[in-house]
């Protein structure tokens, strides 16, 4: 069917073509009616438009819709030019219009239109004898092809119709795959939400970091297929301190400290510097990546999210699966809401344990303080203190020590465990320990590891000697005065951090208090239990320490003794010299005495010019070889005054044993002063125990009664 095909039809039937002027004059005059004729003209137009611009359904006859037209036409062609008597030529003609109107694009449909038109007007006008092409049989043709335009113009509104239904049933499908997929996404996302809601109560009631992380790495394993998990807490200044390392892949055999990082270095690094979440695809492509000591180079893909605590990174969850693009925005989604419910658990923890750890560190001090108000002695002080001290802080051994200043030395007087004592050296001389000086002068902490090349090599060569490798002098402050230290020993590493320091601290504070309360009781009872002119015990002193000494003398059977010791002629010193040259008499008479004695004899002055000795472990044949010496002592060495001459002063001695000469302190103070007087009745100047029965009047005064 030719483009042109509808304007060659006539507008108006042939018994009017006659009136046209009129008609069109009459138009022109009636105003409306020109207007709606060129309207109906102008939608005729371009419905004849539309069929020919519009494509048909080819489908309707299926694929071989325009061979069958071909064939169709070829056979009214041939039917129309051989079979002219049948007349066939007009009332076939229909057959490949319609078809072509049906089947075939426009240009192709107007071919056999014009196909169509020229075999009927050849078949009727040229192949019969007689024309018989007559205005019916025109008529008809037109008819025919304005039926197959109509046809054309139904089938490609259909057409159009059916592929909007299609373009919408296509949207819809689209549609309705996405709402299924929006609405998987929610179910998972809901699911997932669940899952960190549990999480979070789960790791909500754990007490301590590494509870929470090991939480965090069950419950992201619910929602996220990983082969690895790793979970770093940020310690200050910027370490990524590893606290979990869990999954499948080889990382649970790597040791734990080996995965620290510190913070800028590879991707978890990189994620607590610049406090983002960081999706890889490909750990090996990206360079922010660093090897795993002990680890190969495989394909591996990274999500990594920080732990993000009052709008500051606390820590890093880091997860690694074997292969490439392994995850995906929404993995980092619901990692990153576990990461921050985690990072909340993790302070939580940390307050915890923190508060734990303070009622710890109070229970400790005050389970000090209660042992260390129990005693006054400044040797179990010390032990006490030792003891506590080395308990608190994990060390294999701790020492107390005091500074005695003027002798520029350090004096051992506790050690923890007990069993050490015996081998550690009672003094230690400052000299060539600068490290230690600088400890007891600037009461700074300081801690000595033999593997540090910096460290005093006096101090580590010492450690090495006595098979350890950390020490940590904490100096013991009183009052703003050093008075000693406080050594903490190890033979592995000792690390304080600053909870632990404070705690140190504080409990090295809590002794040193201690410590200086029992010293100065030690001095005030020293003072009040000690003659001032000659340093030696006073009476009250005698009776209570004697009391003691029979009291172990009775537990453990060992022998004890008492000597009494009376000056000889010295009333006649005082009298003739003076009082005050007397006391320096009696100072030189006590030298004399204690020279003879050994460190475990108590002298005591009893009054006046007269002294007693307690002798532990001591038998009487042993205590008058002591009065003995004593005597020889004064008589061989008289004292000397400046501007004088020598003034001769004896000694008398009594002698007593327990339990032969008294049961008792007073009994053997009565026995031993009886034995005295029987020295002087005989002269003085010599020794005299108890008198024995067989004693031959001829033997001498000087010791030979016992």
């Amino acid at each position: 069917m030719p483009d042109g095909a509808p304007a060659a039809l006539p507008d108006h039937s042939p018994s009017e073509a006659g009136s046209r002027p009129r008609d069109h004059d009459a138009d022109l005059a009636d105003p409306e009616t020109g207007p709606r004729l060129r309207g109906q003209a102008g939608r005729a137009e371009a419905l004849v438009r539309e069929a020919l611009g519009g494509e048909p359904m080819a489908s309707l006859l299926g694929p071989g819709g325009p061979l069958l037209t071909a064939v169709v036409t070829g056979l009214y062609v041939a039917a129309a030019t051989t079979l002219d008597t049948l007349n066939l030529a007009v009332s076939f003609a229909l057959l490949p219009l319609v078809l072509a109107a049906l089947t075939l694009p426009a240009r192709t449909g107007a071919l056999v239109a014009l196909i169509t038109y020229a075999t009927a007007v050849l078949a009727e006008l040229v192949l019969v004898p007689v024309p018989d092409l007559g205005w019916f049989e025109i008529i008809e043709l037109v008819a025919v092809g304005g039926v197959s335009l109509a046809l054309r113009l139904v089938v490609v509104r259909l057409t159009r119709g059916r592929a909007e239904i299609v373009r919408v049933a296509a949207e819809l499908t689209v549609m309705e795959a996405q709402v299924a997929e929006a609405r998987e996404a929610t179910e998972r996302w809901v699911a997932q939400l669940e899952v960190a809601q549990r999480a979070a109560a789960r790791m909500a009631g754990r007490p301590t970091v590494r509870a929470v992380a090991e939480t965090v790495a069950d419950e992201i394993r619910a929602v996220v297929d990983y082969d690895a998990c790793r979970v770093y807490i940020l310690e200050e200044p910027d370490d990524l301190v590893p606290i979990v390392a869990a999954g499948d892949n080889g990382y649970e055999t790597i040791v734990l400290e080996d995965l620290g990082l510190k913070v800028g270095e590879g991707f978890s690094g990189w994620v607590a510097a610049n406090g983002r979440p960081l999706l890889v695809p490909d750990a090996n492509a990206d360079p922010r990546g660093v090897m795993v000591p002990g680890t190969d180079a495989i394909e591996e893909s990274m999500v990594v999210v920080p732990m993000r605590y009052d709008e500051r990174v606390s820590g890093v969850i880091a997860l690694a699966k074997l292969g490439l693009r392994q995850f995906d925005l929404a993995d980092v989604r619901i990692l990153s809401t576990l990461a921050d419910q985690a990072a909340t658990a993790v302070e939580s923890a940390r307050a915890i344990g923190a508060s734990v750890a303070l009622a710890e560190d109070l229970r400790r001090i005050a389970d000090m303080s209660s042992a260390l108000s129990r005693s006054l002695d400044p040797r179990q002080v010390a032990d006490l203190i030792a003891q506590h001290v080395g308990h608190a802080f994990e060390a294999d051994e701790c020492g107390i020590s005091f500074w005695d200043r003027p002798g520029d030395r350090l004096l051992t007087r506790g050690y923890w465990p007990p069993q050490r004592m015996e081998a550690i050296q009672p003094v230690f001389d400052l000299e060539g320990f600068p490290e230690t000086r600088r400890v007891l002068e600037t009461q700074a902490i300081s801690t000595i590891d033999t593997l540090d090349p910096a460290a005093d090599q006096a101090e580590v060569d010492l450690l090495r000697r006595d098979g350890q490798r950390t020490l940590v002098m904490i100096p013991l402050v009183a009052k703003g005065e050093t008075l000693g230290l406080v050594e903490l020993l190890s033979v592995g590493p000792l690390h304080l951090e600053a909870r632990r320091l404070d705690l140190v601290r504080a409990m090295a504070n809590e002794a040193a208090m201690a410590l200086g309360n029992a010293q100065l009781y030690e001095t005030t009872r020293a003072l009040a239990d000690r003659d001032p002119l000659t340093g030696f015990f006073n009476h009250r002193y005698l009776h209570e320490r004697l009391g003691e000494e029979i009291l172990r003398a009775q537990r453990t059977g060992a022998p004890l003794a008492l000597l009494m010791i009376d000056l000889d002629d010295f009333k006649l010193v005082n009298d003739t010299l003076g009082h005050f040259f007397g006391d320096e008499v009696l100072r030189w008479a006590a030298e004399q005495i204690r020279a003879a004695l050994r460190g475990s004899d108590v002298a005591a002055r009893y009054g006046g010019d007269e002294f007693a000795v307690i002798l532990p472990d001591t038998s009487a044949a042993g205590a008058r070889e002591v009065g003995e010496r004593i005597v020889t002592a004064l008589r061989d060495r008289p004292y000397q005054a400046k501007g004088r001459g020598l003034v001769p002063v004896g000694a008398s001695v009594g002698v007593a044993s327990f339990p032969a000469d008294g049961r008792n302190a007073r009994a053997l103070i009565a026995g031993a002063d009886a034995a005295l007087y029987r020295v002087k009745e005989s002269g003085g100047r010599g020794v005299q125990g108890r008198v024995r029965r067989r004693l031959a009047p001829t033997d001498s005064v000087a010791g030979q009664a016992g």
